[in-house]
């Protein structure tokens, strides 16, 4: 990993809208506390009906959905390694859970080299002085440059020998 690397958390998204991502864990979150809020005061029901007008009962459930799978999915990634076995999934999973699925508060938390590192993933660190280093912030900054980051309208295929901009 680079020296800006980072791992984001297992944190499903959800469309919200034409144009908008919403943490599935957001939306459970708001809608549990609407439901607390307005038991306690039912004069505030219309409050929150109109706070929680763009989500609706079935993208609750998906979002509830989509949570549940998220050890799953990283337990299925961690043992994508050959050689990594049940017994590593194990412990790498147990040690995982808690700072990329539970404690998470948005969807902007990171994980860093020396975060998985400590918490046994197969991380290297990379020497920005290094000529590999160098080649791969090379095409990151063209990549940019052609506006394909963070969030772009092309996307990038790298070949053996060429890459494809489409």
């Amino acid at each position: 990993m680079g020296p800006s690397g980072d791992l984001g958390p297992i944190d499903p998204q959800m469309i919200l809208g034409p144009n908008s991502m919403v943490s599935a864990k957001e939306i459970v979150a708001a809608v549990d506390e609407a439901e607390k809020r307005v038991n306690a005061n039912q004069g505030s029901f219309a409050l929150f009906s109109s706070l929680l007008s763009d989500v609706n009962m079935l993208m609750v459930e998906q979002a509830r959905s989509a949570l549940s799978r998220s050890e799953s999915l990283m337990r299925e990634s961690l043992s994508s390694l050959k050689n990594r076995t049940p017994t590593d999934v194990d412990r790498l999973a147990t040690n995982l859970k808690p700072p990329l699925i539970d404690t998470p508060s948005s969807h902007s938390a990171v994980f860093s080299a020396d975060d998985a590192i400590k918490n046994g993933l197969p991380v290297s660190k990379a020497n920005v002085d290094d000529d590999q280093w160098k080649l791969i912030w090379m095409l990151w900054t063209r990549y940019f440059s052609m506006r394909c980051f963070p969030v772009g309208n092309r996307a990038i295929y790298e070949g053996a020998r060429v890459s494809h901009v489409g």
